[in-house]
C-alpha cells in the first residue's frame, strides 16, 4: 500500500477550460486569417498548432485555472488578459526566431489580439452570471450537514449562507454541547446521531467542523462515516493542512476543506472514465459477440433455465444495478439467500464451470458497461447479501462504491479473486479496491486490463 498525499481537487468547469481556451486562441487566429484572405497551406494549421500547445501551457502557468468562487470578477479576468499578453508575445518572439513572421499578416495579429481577450472574458462574465443564478435558484443542489458548533462550524455555515451559488444546502448541525439553532440553521442531535442520519436521509456531503482537541470524536465519525457513499470533508484551521496525509485540498475563497472520503472521477476524470469506457468496451463487445453468441447457444443446450443470470449488486454510491453474466448453475439465486460457489460446488454446470474458471460467464457485462451500471475497471461488485455481511466488518467497505464497479479490478490482478470465505480475504480485497480509488489513473486502468487476460488463465480462486 502506497502512502496517501494531498491532490488537487480541479472542477468539471476548469478543465473544460483548459482545452477550450487555447483551441479557442488557434481558432480564432485561423478564422481571421481566412477572412482577410491571407490563409494559405500548410503554413497556417501548423502556427495554429503552434498556438494551441503555447496557449496550453501559457494560460496554466498565468494562472486561469483555479476555483474563482468568491473571489472578484476582475481578479479573473486579470489572469485571462495576462495570459493573453504572453501569448501573444511568445507566439511573435517564437516566429521571429523560426524565420516565420512573414505569415503574421499585420491586420490578422492585430485582430487576433483584440477578438481572443474579449472572446475568453466574455464567455466567462456570461458562464459565471448564469452559474451563479442557477444555483441561486435550487440547480444541482447537494444535502450537506455539519459537525460542530464552534469557530469553524459558525464561519463555515456564513460562508454557505453567503454563496449559495456553491451548490450545497446545510439541511442543519450536530453537537453534544449546545442544541440552541446555529443561525438559520436547527439542532439535529449529538454527534453519535450523525452516521446514522446520513443514511437514512441520504446525506450527500459532510462537514467534520471540531475543534483540534476533538481528535477522538473527529476519529470515531471518520470511521462510522466510512459506511455511507456521502463524501466527508474536514474542514480545519488553515495552519493544520500540512499534517494531513491524505485526501485532497478544496480550497473556496478563503475557507479550506481536506476531503477524505471522495470519488477520483470528479470532473474531467469522470468524463476520461466514461470515454475509456464507451471506447474499450464497445471495441471488446464487438469482438465478443461471437463468442457470446456461441456461449448462449450452448448455455441454452446443456441445460434447463434462462441464458443469462441477472443479478442485483450495489453499484455507484450504493445504489442497487442489476449485472449480467451467463448462467453457470442449475439455480439462478439471488438477494438475502445467495450462497457463494465452493470449490467443487453441485450447483454448477459442467459448462459453467469451464465459463467460470475462464471469465467467460461475465462477457455480458460489456452491457453493463455500456449502459452505464458497471465500468471495465474498478472495485468488483458484490452480491447484496455479501454486501450487508461484511460493510459492519470491515473498515471503509462502502468506499469501494465511491466508484461505479468494475468487471476487473486491482484486487483481482493481485490475485483477491473467487470465494471471499473469511473476513481476511475480504479485507484484502477492500483493502486494495482502497488502493485503486486513491492511485487511479488512465493509465493504472489500462495495465490493469492487461494484465487481466494473463490473470483469468492461471486463477485458481474461481469456481
Amino acid at each position: 500500500m502506497s502512502e496517501g498525499r494531498l491532490r488537487s481537487y480541479e472542477p468539471l468547469l476548469i478543465s473544460t477550460h483548459r482545452v477550450l481556451d487555447p483551441l479557442g486562441a488557434a481558432l480564432v487566429f485561423l478564422v481571421l486569417s481566412i477572412y482577410y484572405r491571407t490563409y494559405h497551406e500548410p503554413l497556417y494549421p501548423a502556427a495554429a498548432s503552434v498556438i494551441f500547445l503555447q496557449g496550453f501551457g501559457i494560460f496554466h502557468l498565468a494562472g486561469i485555472y483555479r476555483s474563482w468562487r468568491g473571489t472578484p470578477l476582475r481578479q479573473e479576468l486579470y489572469r485571462v488578459l495576462l495570459g493573453c499578453l504572453i501569448l501573444f508575445s511568445s507566439s511573435l518572439i517564437l516566429a521571429y526566431a523560426l524565420k516565420l513572421s512573414a505569415i503574421y499578416e499585420r491586420e490578422v495579429v492585430l485582430s487576433w489580439m483584440v477578438v481572443l481577450p474579449i472572446l475568453l472574458c466574455s464567455e466567462r462574465i456570461v458562464l459565471r452570471t448564469i452559474v451563479r443564478r442557477l444555483r441561486a435558484k435550487g440547480w444541482n443542489i447537494r444535502s450537506a450537514v455539519v459537525a460542530g458548533r464552534g469557530h469553524l462550524a459558525e464561519h463555515l455555515i456564513a460562508w454557505f449562507k453567503e454563496n449559495p451559488w456553491i451548490g450545497a444546502q446545510i439541511v442543519g448541525f450536530f453537537d453534544d454541547k449546545s442544541e440552541a439553532p446555529l443561525d438559520t440553521l436547527p439542532y439535529l442531535g449529538p454527534l453519535k446521531d450523525l452516521p446514522q442520519y446520513v443514511k437514512e436521509k441520504n446525506v450527500h456531503q459532510v462537514y467534520l467542523a471540531l475543534p483540534t482537541k476533538a481528535y477522538e470524536k473527529t476519529e470515531w465519525l471518520v470511521r462510522e462515516l466510512a459506511d455511507t457513499t456521502a463524501s466527508v470533508f474536514v474542514v480545519p484551521d488553515l495552519f493544520l493542512l500540512d499534517v494531513f496525509l491524505g485526501g485532497h485540498i478544496i480550497r473556496l475563497d478563503n475557507m479550506a476543506f481536506v476531503g477524505l472520503w471522495d470519488s477520483p472521477h470528479i470532473g474531467v476524470n469522470n468524463l476520461l472514465k466514461r470515454a475509456e469506457d464507451l471506447i474499450f468496451g464497445s471495441l471488446a463487445l464487438l469482438m465478443a459477440a461471437p463468442v457470446m453468441a456461441v456461449i448462449a447457444v450452448l448455455v441454452k443446450l446443456t441445460s434447463p433455465g434462462p441464458i443469462l443470470f441477472k443479478q442485483w449488486r450495489y453499484g455507484l454510491d450504493g445504489q442497487p444495478i442489476k449485472v449480467y453474466k451467463f448462467r453457470t448453475m442449475s439455480v439462478c439465486e439471488d438477494g438475502y439467500t445467495f450462497k457463494q460457489a465452493t470449490k467443487g460446488d453441485p450447483r454448477v454446470t459442467p459448462l459453467g464451470r469451464f465459463l467460470r474458471k475462464t471469465s467467460l460467464d461475465e462477457l455480458p457485462q460489456l452491457i453493463n458497461v455500456i449502459q452505464g451500471r458497471l465500468s471495465l475497471v474498478g472495485p468488483r461488485p458484490h452480491p447484496v447479501a455479501l454486501n450487508e455481511e461484511f460493510r459492519k466488518k470491515v473498515f471503509g467497505y462502502m468506499l469501494r462504491h465511491k466508484v461505479r464497479p468494475g468487471i476487473t479490478g486491482l484486487a483481482q490482478i493481485k490475485g483477491w479473486r473467487g470465494e471471499t470465505d473469511t473476513l481476511e480475504k475480504m479485507q484484502k480485497r477492500v483493502e486494495f479496491d482502497l488502493e485503486y480509488l486513491r492511485s487511479w489513473s488512465l493509465w493504472l486502468d489500462i495495465k490493469i486490463l492487461f494484465l487481466t487476460v494473463f490473470q483469468v488463465w492461471k486463477s485458481e480462486n474461481a469456481y
